[in-house]
């Protein structure tokens, strides 16, 4: 297995030689932003929204805004160079000594299988709450000790992803993922004011149920939403529509996939093989 290679600064270098300094902020205290791609044969998904994503969200934190224009061919090299098909790749820009570090990594494999899909999630809801009003609610950042010690803590409970209240004691988002529930012909996710990150699946998915005829809601959803639900999943760029199909050991629904589900995973990846079949 050839040597991983990575794009920092500019060019492709072996990642040993990557000279990231133990005192650059980024490492310190997490001053950095990523964004995680899905990688499907051999080609960066939905990469020009994960970039705009990257810009907006360092304007908003009054950094620099990295130059992009030459990023896609650079990524779609890190990705040959490692050999990649089937994976995920990573995007970091963060905080050096001196300015600001931009970096690429692509692996194969993803953490999801086909019996993920099959039996659907179990999630439990932790103690842990996402504080709606920070400075950092909505941004996808480096600082992730958070969302870990939430997973953490979902994993002891025996389930697979954690769910996050904020601090009203709404539901906010999944450790790594937004959150849909199913009632009727009406689909709901918490709005972006109860804290969410605003997830490029999440917004591809309501732009999806929207032209299926459903009915549509951002709205701040208690807990006993989910127990209320006929089905349930989650979104994220790597999973795509995960289904949700346990919290807290009691079923969502009937405690299998849903149908209204499979008919938004479905049309979820024939708008992804429509957008990168050229």
């Amino acid at each position: 297995m050839p040597a991983a290679i990575v794009y920092f600064n500019g060019s492709l270098q072996p990642l040993a030689g990557t000279a990231i300094s133990p005192a650059d902020p980024g490492f310190l205290y997490g001053a950095g932003l990523f964004e995680t791609i899905r990688i499907e044969k051999g080609r960066a998904l939905f990469l020009a929204e994960h970039l705009q994503r990257l810009t907006s969200s360092a304007r908003r934190l009054g950094w620099p805004v990295p130059e992009t224009s030459g990023l896609p061919a650079a990524m779609q090299a890190t990705i040959a160079a490692n050999q990649v098909t089937t994976g995920r790749g990573r995007l970091n820009f963060f905080q050096g000594c001196q300015g600001y570090n931009l970096m690429f990594t692509a692996e194969n494999g993803l953490p999801y299988t086909l019996e993920d899909y099959r039996k659907g999630c179990r999630a439990a809801i932790v103690t842990i709450r996402r504080n709606q009003h920070s400075p950092l609610a909505g941004l996808k950042t480096m600082n992730y000790l958070e969302n870990l010690l939430a997973l953490a803590e979902a994993r002891k409970k025996g389930a697979r992803e954690a769910l996050l209240l904020n601090l009203d004691g709404n539901l906010a988002e999944g450790s790594r993922s937004n959150l849909f529930l199913i009632q009727q012909d009406t689909l709901y996710t918490p709005d972006l004011a109860s804290g969410p990150l605003p997830g490029l699946a999440r917004a591809r998915v309501l732009k999806l149920a929207a032209g299926l005829g459903l009915a549509v809601k951002e709205e701040p959803l208690k807990p006993e939403a989910l127990l209320a639900a006929g089905e349930a999943f989650l979104t994220n760029s790597l999973m795509e529509i995960l289904p949700l199909t346990w919290v807290d050991d009691r079923p969502v629904g009937n405690g299998r996939p849903g149908p209204v589900t499979a008919l938004l995973q479905a049309r979820y990846s024939e708008e992804k093989f429509r957008k990168h079949s050229c």
